[in-house]
């Protein structure tokens, strides 16, 4: 993901929310969001190239884990992935399922929300960090967590307001379309928004997953929309 928002034990009708645009280069191979058959419980779309999600649930436990990148540092390709990262800590199995601050920096630039039993924040920019997040509404992008970024803090302003109103949150995703700047949806032929993604949990665990998807110019590409509960 490269914005995403969210709000927890903030409405009262989804406990959870987490909505946000994946922007990433077009030819990129990517499978849709869907359940993975590969029996880990994952619901996620899936980055075909490293094998990795940028986002899902684990609807046996209902974790929660959206990862974006951050800009400023050339990637290196010998860092492990950040998309096999949320993997491990979506499926409570593998070398990173519970990562330390010591195993951020085995990684390339990045910033991800976790949620389990607790909201938490991990990042390796400005240096490693793990910090669990009061209930409300949070927002992340592609810069470090120091520093400001406007787009985050629209989405971050849009997401509050479903809240503050008591919402239905999939109105989220036309939001996420917002080309003004500062933009939400990137337009690009080469580089570009792929997906906007809403992940809303009720608090009897009863889980809905949409997501839009995109191609070259901004054109649609599919919509998928999922409906399962917790356990």
């Amino acid at each position: 993901m490269c914005v995403v928002a969210l709000a927890r034990n903030a409405h009262p009708d989804w406990p959870l929310i987490l909505v946000g645009n994946r922007d990433e280069f077009h030819a990129r191979p990517t499978a849709p969001l869907g359940h993975w058959p590969d029996g880990s419980g994952i619901v996620a779309g899936r980055d075909l190239q490293a094998g990795g999600t940028w986002l899902g649930v684990h609807r046996p436990s209902g974790r929660v884990a959206v990862v974006t990148n951050v800009r400023g540092a050339m990637p290196d390709p010998a860092k492990e992935s950040r998309g096999a990262l949320v993997v491990d800590m979506l499926s409570g199995y593998g070398r990173f399922a519970d990562p330390t601050e010591a195993d951020l920096g085995r990684f390339n630039a990045f910033n991800l929300f976790a949620v389990d039993s607790t909201a938490r924040l991990l990042t390796n920019r400005p240096k490693p960090l793990i910090a669990t997040l009061a209930p409300g509404v949070h927002a992340l992008a592609n810069e470090p967590v120091d520093a400001s970024c406007p787009r985050a803090d629209r989405l971050r302003a849009a997401l509050a307001a479903v809240v503050e109103t008591q919402a239905y949150p999939e109105g989220l995703l036309d939001t996420l379309t917002a080309e003004s700047d500062p933009a939400l949806f990137l337009l690009g032929d080469v580089y570009g928004t792929r997906a906007s993604t809403l992940v809303a949990i009720s608090a009897t665990g009863d889980v809905h997953m949409a997501e839009r998807r995109y191609e070259a110019g901004g054109r649609p590409g599919g919509t998928t929309a999922l409906n399962f509960r917790i356990g």
